[in-house]
């Protein structure tokens, strides 16, 4: 009697099924590059977050201020000037801008940002801070035009290194 071959066959036998766990090196590179690159993304973030905490700040108070209705608009405007010198100390530490007088200050801010501001403005500030003007009308358009050139220089003005790159020119 012949023995059968094929009765002496066994199953295949499988391999394991391939693990996912532990990964290969290349997986672990590119994991602590991700990490790192996350970790890289987020200190970056939070570095300009705290360095914007005083425009923050600024356009708080300048909307506020905007809002109180207590104020004279004489009071708002020298508050305002009040606000934007402490930003200006802020954005440039190493400069001294609020100590210029009035319109030097105000030919500083409109230089330090991109789009034309503080138009409405006497060339003479004096006047508007120290005089006694009867038309209400003019002070209130005035006053507008401050508040929102104010908003936008806080939240637009040019950075240190770019001012200084604009003065060397």
């Amino acid at each position: 009697m012949e023995n059968d071959p094929l009765a002496q066959l066994r199953d295949i036998h499988l391999p394991e099924p391939i693990s996912w766990w532990p990964l290969a090196p290349g997986w672990w590179v590119l994991i602590v590059l991700c990490l790192a690159l996350a970790i890289w993304f987020i200190s970056k973030a939070v570095q300009r977050w705290r360095a914007n905490l005083y425009r923050r700040q600024a356009l708080q108070k300048l909307t506020l201020l905007n809002n109180e209705l207590s104020f004279t608009n004489d009071q708002k405007i020298v508050m305002v000037f009040e606000i934007l010198k402490q930003a200006v100390n802020s954005a440039y530490p190493s400069q001294f801008f609020s100590s210029l007088e009035f319109n030097a200050f105000v030919a500083f801010l409109q230089r330090s940002c991109d789009k034309p501001l503080f138009e409405l403005l006497p060339d003479n500030i004096d006047i508007l801070l120290y005089g006694k003007t009867s038309d209400d009308h003019n002070r209130d358009l005035i006053i507008d035009n401050l508040f929102d050139s104010s908003q936008h220089w806080v939240k637009r003005h040019y950075a240190e290194d770019k001012l200084k790159a604009q003065s060397q020119c």
